[in-house]
């Protein structure tokens, strides 16, 4: 079968504002794990928007501090611009400590919500789709390379996007690469020649470890020839300079690429405590417990209504053989074990870095408690 998946950098103007929503989600638990916050951020050029409401404790979250810092993490301020320094804040936040009265019902849904969780068999590829892990996986060694490597972040701007197209047998698990798109960000003036030049032995040596790594046909089926870069010619002006951003927008980047259907909610810029984002993760960890027990391929289907403090009965569906099976209650867990309370508890989710997660790939990391 023929599989598709995107990433997109720290830099980019949608992943900047993602960024700064989890880092203020993070800032608010420390200071109370029972904070409501539902925040949305945008950005373009110098400017950064933030709204919605944070209710923690006493001590208000510093908005600023958290904004500047996601920028220059990502590699804004020197030779690629907006300076952090610099920018220009907008908030429109309502900010308060949260009631006695909400606080009490946290544990209870405060909207309508479907998550939708999914693994596959492959565990070389932390049972995700292919090309969703192989895009992950090279856009954030490729970033970390660009960030840190002296001569090329003052020649690769922190905006860049991957697009990955490969064919995959799932009997085999031999991948072979149609086609692999990069568009980057670069100074003025730098050739074509020079950016294959530069970048083409990176791409290669990335994707010869993740064959190491088990991914049968990842490096040696590679050539320039599937690879586009930078097709619509000079990208030398990017990141919030060259494009608007908003938070919530690369949903399909954060669950499970487009060839798994997502519920409708995204996860950053949410705390702990809202289902869409405990119950996406609950809905992750039982889906990959399925296919570690056996299934080739699960999908966990779970819905809360405003109000209620655990999901209506789960729908879960493993494919083993070519077979679908819709499982009986009796082999679903408990409704119990999908309440509010006990994922936040059994998950530590008030203990997360979420800025950290959302850039290392909500579904990506092993150690990750959902994922364990």
């Amino acid at each position: 079968m023929t599989d598709y998946a995107e990433y997109v950098s720290p830099g980019h103007p949608d992943r900047l504002a993602d960024a700064i929503a989890e880092g203020l989600v993070t800032a608010a638990v420390r200071e109370r794990p029972d904070a409501l916050v539902g925040v949305e951020v945008a950005v373009h050029r110098h400017h950064v928007f933030v709204d919605g409401r944070i209710a923690a404790g006493a001590t208000r979250v510093d908005v600023a501090g958290v904004v500047r810092d996601v920028y220059r993490n990502a590699g804004y301020g020197g030779a690629w611009g907006p300076d952090p320094a610099t920018l220009t804040l907008t908030t429109d936040l309502c900010e308060e400590e949260l009631p006695a009265a909400e606080s009490d019902i946290r544990p209870f849904s405060d909207d309508q919500n479907i998550v939708i969780g999914y693994a596959c068999g492959d565990a070389t590829t932390n049972f995700l789709p292919p090309a969703h892990w192989v895009a992950g996986e090279l856009g954030r060694r490729l970033a970390a390379t660009l960030r840190t490597d002296p001569g090329l972040a003052e020649t690769y701007g922190p905006d860049f996007k991957i697009l990955v197209v490969l064919d995959h047998d799932a009997r085999t698990r031999r991948i072979q690469w149609r086609r692999l798109v990069l568009s980057v960000l670069h100074r003025p003036g730098l050739t074509s020649e020079t950016q294959h030049r530069q970048l083409v032995p990176l791409v290669a040596g990335i994707l010869r470890d993740l064959e190491v790594s088990g991914l049968a046909g990842i490096a040696t089926t590679f050539s320039t020839a599937v690879l586009t870069l930078n097709g619509a010619g000079d990208f030398v002006l990017g990141g919030p300079h060259g494009d608007n951003g908003l938070s919530g927008k690369k949903l399909v980047v954060d669950h499970y690429g487009p060839s798994v259907p997502i519920g409708g909610g995204a996860l950053a810029g949410k705390d702990p405590h809202k289902v869409d984002k405990c119950g996406a993760l609950r809905a992750r960890q039982l889906a990959k417990r399925l296919v570690r027990e056996g299934a080739e391929e699960a999908r966990v289907i779970l819905a809360w209504a405003p109000g209620a403090e655990a999901t209506f009965r789960p729908e879960i569906v493993t494919t083993t053989g070519g077979v679908r099976i819709r499982l009986p209650a009796e082999e679903i867990p408990a409704l119990d074990w999908f309440a509010i309370r006990r994922i936040v508890h059994d998950l530590e989710l008030v203990q997360r870095d979420w800025r950290a997660d959302l850039l290392a790939g909500y579904l990506c990391h092993p150690d990750s408690p959902w994922e364990r």
